[in-house]
């Protein structure tokens, strides 16, 4: 009778880890780096916008932990609200909004984002840019985004650009998901060095 008890335990256990452990893969927060280095030094602008289309599948941004040479406050335009270092909380209301912040090149800058979709058809993107007042740097462009597709084969599908050598974006386990999965790891270990008495 203890083994069956014992065999059924680990299964518990080894079922609570799987779970806490596809929990923390599939974990809401995005962290994103981006290196100007290679983009010498001066002024320049960190742009972040959350667009989608008027009517669009109801979406919401919210980034934190913003951090770099950041230079006073930043312009907001749209669905926007909140500043550095946040948090910053965009929407798609009325296709959404774009964040304006004044930096200086030479250095690292990097922010966590959280995404939330509603249901519906049309998805929302939340990017990021470097430009200066003429042409964007690094990049002819965004240098990275994240898309939230409502409609795509897995519901509320979050897909994000592959990194470049200015910018790279990494899903990040939620703290609880992986204090769960240590625990159960615990668990094991402690289930493995106890003495059987038949």
């Amino acid at each position: 009778m203890n083994d069956f008890k014992n065999v059924v335990a680990r299964l518990l256990v080894a079922t609570w880890m799987f779970m806490s452990a596809g929990m923390a893969v599939a974990g809401p927060i995005y962290h994103v780096n981006i290196d100007t280095a290679a983009l010498g030094g001066g002024p320049a602008y960190l742009g972040l916008s959350f667009l989608s289309l008027v009517d669009g599948t109801g979406a919401s941004a919210t980034v934190t932990n913003l951090i770099g040479d950041l230079v006073g406050s930043p312009t907001a335009t749209g669905s926007v609200s909140g500043t550095a270092p946040g948090p910053i909380v965009f929407t798609n209301a009325g296709g959404g909004g774009e964040l304006v912040q004044a930096i200086t090149l030479g250095g690292s800058f990097s922010f966590d984002v959280t995404v939330a979709l509603g249901g519906g058809v049309d998805g929302t993107t939340f990017s990021w840019a470097i430009f200066d007042d003429t042409h964007y740097l690094g990049i002819d462009g965004d240098l990275g985004s994240i898309s939230l597709t409502p409609s795509a084969p897995q519901a509320g599908q979050v897909t994000f650009t592959p990194a470049n050598e200015f910018s790279e974006v990494n899903a990040v386990p939620e703290p609880s998901s992986t204090a769960l999965l240590l625990i159960a790891a615990l668990c094991l270990m402690a289930m493995a060095r106890r003495p059987r008495i038949h």
